[in-house]
């Protein structure tokens, strides 16, 4: 930059151009007649600004060659191709042209890049280049077009593109003038950058000097401020005035709430008071300073692109606000808010001096408090020496106590009838009381320092570690981790476990992995054994039962049988018929505790059929009850018949054995779209609330409304439940006073 700043600037603009002018003319010192069209006065020497000179070299330029149509673009310093003026050019063609990278292969950037002319009527140039040029001249029904580089000392500082009404060459004279008339926009161009940069930099000194004394204004009037109130007054007095703030408040944490606000002046927004902000700047506070960054809004769109529901609320009315934490050592003391009666733009030179503002408001604000802190310790230590005394006895109590309590766990820890242990970071045993150093069969204390595997080594060991190591990343237990092995203490003994990985914490570091164990290797065993003998029960019990049937089926043909003895063969077949329910009944409950699921047959079914065969049985084996169904629609699918039946046998006798002998039973039948439905609804007394949660529970059975010994496993809406859903169906039960009951099977009509 010149010493005396401006006074060069006006040299330059009295004589434009001047080497360029040297270097057109030949020996004798006279301008040759190629050179005449680029004249050195006129619109381009009295040209200021960029875009200025954009607009007067475009125009040159299109006249000195008779273009009908121009643009020029401008590299700014950026590297980027930016328009700054055009001339009869549509604005679709230079819409994706306005701002162009470097990079972006575009047709200008060609010119610029290469700082070689592109024409269309001349070998001139990259060929492809070329035929695009020829194309877009084409589109734009022009009948020639040329793309020149703005170039300045070996520098691309531009492109410009002419478009003529019909196909032309250019003169040796022409392009003489044309290349002068280019170097002159250059330079322009060039002067104008350097002459804006001069004045952009020259307001920025001095609104930096002007800071810069405010700030030392500042830092000399808050080293006199001691309380709060006063450091609040030096900010918002100085800190207004220069970045012309209608409010500003100071702000700290205060409770429940993440900030409060303690200070206040002028208006913080439309909607706010002096005294008190509106709620949507509070989470503009409480967003900074639970960030520990400052937060800037300059307009309206901004607060609703990053905060939409407070926009739509109307939280907040003005113009533009800024909230930036007041932080010391990289703590946060309180947050520092300034808001604006409009919209406004921080450039770096506000964010600064607004960050600097808050920084030294954090200084003086954490002197103060030292200040306060320094006056109770004071105040404290001239306590006499009784309340000192009643302290220390406090303490010893407190110790004493805490002793008692660490006692308490100890003996709770060492007596506790389940497992228990602590491993470090590393999975090594720090603590263990005896129930679990009991599997290892060695005493507690020789088990410390080690690792679960090398004292048992018989239990799996991968999803043992997966756990452990899961625990302590995501901080999170596992529970109820079924484990199972051999342990020293038992060898040649399968045992089961269910462990519980938890993580053990002191403050906000992890110290290790706490370990519950549970040992339920009789409750398998008792499990297992159950589901052995409901197998043999269910199989082996049905070879004789159906002798029995049979045997007195045959007695029964007999004609001359007495009346006496008719009746005990329908007796033992009532009885045989129920014992064979319930043997299906618990073999269908082993195989889906078995975890083999429930076997089906499926095979086209009309399911109208399957209800008026269960609805006719139901009707024979109840005399006097009224059962009422209708179907509305197709119902025909691929189901297991036989099952379905037992699924509609099972909630009809239910629904007739819980309700009124004079109420009606209605079962519906119908098909909605790609479902059947079946509904079986009563008018019994509701179903109570504190059993609906295990309805279809196995050997779950609920009250009877007649009294009396109630018949059945409770298996019955159990297995029920596992054929819908071996269809891939669903089952639901609805009962409220008045309403009656109503169950809901929805079967899918093919099976997926």
């Amino acid at each position: 930059m010149h010493p005396d700043g401006g006074c060069r600037l006006k040299q330059e603009r009295r004589r434009p151009g001047r080497p360029v002018r040297r270097a057109q003319r030949g020996s004798s010192g006279r301008r040759s007649p190629a050179h005449r069209g680029a004249r050195r006065d006129g619109p381009l020497a009295a040209a200021v600004t960029p875009a200025e000179v954009g607009t007067a070299a475009e125009g040159q330029l299109r006249r000195l060659l008779g273009a009908s149509a121009s643009a020029l673009w401008w590299t700014g310093g950026d590297g980027d191709l930016e328009l700054l003026a055009s001339f009869g050019l549509p604005p679709e063609v230079l819409l994706p042209w306005r701002r162009m990278h470097a990079s972006s292969g575009a047709l200008p950037v060609e010119a610029f890049l290469r700082r070689r002319a592109i024409w269309t009527g001349r070998s001139e140039g990259d060929a492809a280049s070329r035929r695009e040029l020829r194309q877009l001249a084409s589109r734009l029904g022009f009948g020639g077009a040329a793309l020149l580089p703005l170039a300045l000392d070996g520098r691309s500082l531009g492109a410009v593109l002419l478009g003529f009404p019909r196909a032309r060459r250019a003169t040796a004279a022409e392009r003489a003038a044309l290349q002068a008339l280019l170097e002159q926009s250059a330079q322009a161009l060039e002067r104008a950058h350097l002459y804006q940069a001069e004045r952009q930099a020259r307001a920025r000194a001095e609104r930096a000097a002007e800071r810069l004394s405010r700030l030392q204004q500042l830092t000399s009037a808050l080293s006199a401020a001691a309380t709060s109130d006063e450091v609040a007054d030096v900010i918002f007095r100085v800190g207004m005035e220069v970045l012309g703030a209608s409010g500003a408040s100071l702000s700290f944490p205060a409770g429940a709430d993440l900030v409060q606000v303690a200070h206040v002046a002028g208006r913080m927004d439309e909607g706010g008071s002096a005294a008190e902000p509106r709620a949507g700047l509070r989470v503009l506070l409480a967003e900074a300073f639970s960030r520990q960054e400052p937060v800037w809004i300059e307009s309206s769109d901004a607060l609703a692109a990053r905060h939409p529901r407070l926009a739509a609320e109307g939280a907040l009315r003005g113009g533009a606000w800024a909230a930036v934490p007041l932080l010391v050592r990289e703590r946060p003391l309180g947050v520092l808010g300034i808001g604006f009666a409009s919209p406004r733009r921080f450039d770096e030179e506000d964010r600064a001096f607004t960050v600097a503002l808050a920084h030294q408001c954090a200084q003086a604000i954490e002197r103060a408090r030292l200040h306060e802190a320094e006056s109770r310790q004071r105040a404290e230590a001239e306590r006499s020496a009784a309340e000192r005394e009643h302290l220390v006895g406090e303490l010893r109590r407190t110790l004493r106590e805490r002793d008692e309590s660490m006692a308490v766990l100890d003996a709770l820890f060492a007596n506790a009838p389940v497992g228990l242990a602590l491993l470090d970071r590393e999975l090594r045993i720090v603590r263990v009381n005896p129930a679990l150093a009991a599997t290892s069969g060695l005493p507690a204390s020789q088990l410390l320092g080690r690792t679960p595997w090398d004292v048992l080594p018989g239990l799996p060991l991968e999803p043992m570690l997966a756990g452990f190591k899961r625990v302590l990343e995501e901080r999170r237990p596992i529970i109820d981790t079924p484990i199972s092995g051999e342990t020293p203490a038992a060898p040649g003994r399968l045992r089961h476990w269910f462990d519980t990985f938890y993580p053990v914490s002191v403050g906000d570091r992890v110290i290790g992995v706490g370990v519950l164990v549970r040992e339920v290797t009789e409750q398998k065993q008792a499990e297992e054994f159950q589901r052995q003998l409901l197998g043999i029960v269910g199989h082996d019990l049905r070879s004789p039962l159906l002798a029995i049937t049979s045997s007195a089926g045959l007695l029964q043909q007999n004609p001359s049988l007495p009346e006496r003895e008719a009746r005990a063969l329908g007796r033992v077949q009532s009885a045989a018929r129920r014992m064979d329910g319930i043997i299906r009944a618990l073999a269908d409950y082993t195989l889906v505790q078995l975890g083999r699921g429930m076997p089906l047959d499926a095979a086209p079914v009309d399911l109208v059929d399957v209800c008026r065969a269960v609805v006719e049985e139901a009707e024979a084996g109840n005399p006097g009850r009224v059962i009422e169904w209708d179907r509305r629609g197709p119902a025909e699918g691929e189901w297991d018949g036989d099952r379905i039946g037992q699924v509609l046998a099972n909630l009809v006798g239910n629904a007739l054995r819980y309700s009124p002998e004079e109420s009606v039973v209605r079962v519906s039948c119908r098909g909605e779209g790609s479902e059947a439905v079946l509904e079986v609804h009563n008018r019994g007394r509701p179903i109570p609330a504190e059993f609906m949660p295990h309805l279809f529970e196995p050997f779950r059975r609920g009250p009877d409304p007649r009294g009396g010994d109630r018949k059945g496993l409770g298996l019955g809406l159990f297995i029920a439940r596992q054929i819908v859903l071996a269809h891939r169906g669903t089952i639901e039960a609805r009962s409220s006073e008045g309403e009656g009951t109503l169950f809901t099977v929805r079967l899918p009509l093919r099976r997926s």
